[in-house]
């Protein structure tokens, strides 16, 4: 039987910040679904539209240090260039050595009116709580952020 995610990802108690839970029948659709779900709090991520696309490319020595650029690099969107990323993102990993992710992501330039604001600010990706694993067939990718 294939692999069924029951959700796309989940929020878990934190103290202070926001502890993430992504899942995906792949690991790419694990992280995809880690960034969906750290832009989520900020905004309404279904009302973005497929306008532009931003390509994010990361190298990392370990997948851990890979997730970690690659949901700063999406912070980096969002917060540097005022650019909403919305739910259609195409993601490839490739280990040769170094771990390497690529990504398009589609989205158009954030408006407050249009997407929202849900009444919190992702300041920073962590490496507090962080664990990537494969369960069954499902992947998991646990992280928090700070707030």
């Amino acid at each position: 039987m294939g692999c069924k995610v029951e959700k796309p990802y989940e929020y878990g108690e934190h103290t202070a910040d926001i502890l993430i839970i992504a899942y995906g029948c792949t690991l790419e659709e694990s992280f995809i679904n880690s960034a969906l779900a750290v832009l989520d709090v900020m905004y309404y991520v279904e009302r973005v539209g497929a306008k532009e696309t931003r390509e994010i490319a990361v190298e990392a020595d370990d997948m851990e240090q890979l997730l970690f650029r690659w949901i700063d690099d999406v912070l980096y969107l969002f917060d540097g260039e005022k650019f909403a990323p919305g739910r259609n993102m195409e993601l490839s990993l490739v280990h040769d050595g170094t771990y390497k992710l690529k990504a398009m992501v589609h989205g158009e330039r954030y408006d407050i009116e249009r997407h929202g604001f849900r009444g919190t600010i992702v300041k920073a990706m962590t490496y507090h709580e962080m664990s990537i694993e494969r369960r069954g067939d499902v992947w998991r990718v646990q992280f928090v952020v700070d707030v």
